[in-house]
């Protein structure tokens, strides 16, 4: 009789036990990571994908270049021009199976486990977890309503060094920064540009929000401000139409991308999606930009207005983002949002506690709210029920006047 097979002592030692996850929505979703769902372009994609099986559907029986599929990196090259002012070419575009890749394959060639990489104080988790799992000890530098603050950063990075323990790279998310909603301003990616030069760090950009914008104006991207080739560029085109497509691309100097290319997990980035992303953006793209706008905009302007009229005057404080997906919620010091997800969920609030996002172990008084997925009204009114719930285990007390 078969007995059933040990695979005790087999698993390697970095090896942990991780719960396979099944998406769980609330009432009222916060806690998602979606673009507006009202907008995909189902139709535009499978058009996008008809003209470019009839252009060059013979080849699909082949992989397609390593880099990726030519014409969506031609179209790359040109967006990345027009829209961020980064003057590169075709060839040196890197199509990737969403910017998660394209960051993981960076952090595998610039980093060994045991090594420092700073990032901001709070950070996406997908890329902490990148770089947990790579043994990497992330460090987070400390940030304001502008994202990271240049003295702090200046000062953290000569204190690391003291220590032997010099930062391999700096990774930094300076438009609608995941999870914080803040955007770097211009004049502060200078002052960080010249600190990462003086200290010899480079920059990794996550780039992958900036074409969610619905007010104001994008900041120049630290790959067009710098023309050493310290800056890495990573953005994605899954954020802009849909998370499913699982497509992004880096843009890096010849030695990086020679070395990381060697890591990615895939032959190449998915065909029959980059196909269909050309196909589409090259008609659509400013188009469905003003669509996202118009549906972003309000969607945030109900959260941000529901969190004054039920928050205010708590103590509490919150981001007002002018694009991306989330704002970040900070009550006062003790409140135990990373110990209520749970109870909230229960009571029809869903949101990610600021604590996943903490390299340093802060945070437990935050949340990630992202106002992308759900309604204006239900963004109102989940604000609403979420105070509600708060202010039942007594926690939303009137803070002291100044």
């Amino acid at each position: 009789m078969a007995t059933t097979f040990s695979y005790e002592g087999k698993f390697s030692t970095r090896s942990k036990q991780t719960a396979v996850s099944h998406p769980r929505h609330a009432i009222y979703d916060f806690a998602v990571a979606y673009p507006p769902p009202e907008i995909v372009p189902f139709d535009g994609l499978v058009e996008g994908l008809r003209k470019g099986l009839e252009r060059e559907g013979h080849d699909l029986v082949y992989y397609t270049e390593r880099n990726g599929n030519e014409a969506l990196r031609e179209f790359t090259a040109q967006k990345l021009l027009d829209d961020r002012g980064i003057s590169t070419t075709p060839d040196q575009v890197f199509m990737t199976a969403g910017s998660g890749e394209a960051n993981y394959v960076l952090i595998k060639a610039l980093s060994d486990p045991g090594d420092t990489v700073v990032t901001e104080q709070y950070v996406y988790v997908g890329t902490l977890n990148q770089l947990n799992n790579h043994g990497v000890n992330a460090v987070g530098s400390p940030i304001d309503d502008d994202g990271l603050i240049p003295e702090a950063l200046d000062e953290l990075f000569t204190d690391l060094t003291a220590q032997g323990k010099k930062p391999k790279f700096l990774y930094t998310i300076p438009e609608h920064q995941n999870p914080t909603g803040s955007t770097t301003p211009t004049e502060r990616r200078k002052q960080i540009i010249e600190i990462c030069h003086r200290h010899e760090i480079p920059i990794l950009e996550d780039d992958c929000y900036v074409d969610l914008r619905f007010d104001g104006e994008a900041q120049e991207a630290y790959a067009s401000l710098d023309t050493t080739g310290m800056v890495m560029h990573v953005a994605s085109y899954s954020k802009l139409l849909v998370p499913g497509l699982r497509l992004g691309y880096f843009v890096a100097p010849d030695e990086v991308t020679s070395r990381a290319v060697g890591f990615r997990s895939s032959g190449t980035a998915n065909h029959f999606a980059s196909l269909a992303v050309e196909g589409y953006l090259t008609d659509y793209l400013q188009d469905h930009k003003d669509d996202l706008a118009e549906s972003l905009g309000p969607k945030a302007n109900a959260m941000v207005a529901s969190l004054g009229e039920n928050f205010g005057g708590t103590g509490a404080r919150w981001a007002t983002p002018q694009g991306g997906c989330y704002t970040w919620l900070t009550m006062p010091e003790g409140t135990p949002m990373s110990d209520l997800v749970d109870e909230a969920f229960d009571a029809g609030v869903g949101y990610l506690p600021g604590s996943n996002f903490a390299p340093n172990g802060d945070g437990q008084n935050c949340a990630r709210l992202c106002f992308a997925y759900e309604t204006p009204e239900k963004n109102r009114d989940g604000i609403a029920c979420l105070a509600e719930f708060l202010d039942g285990k007594g926690l939303m007390k009137s803070a002291p006047a100044d």
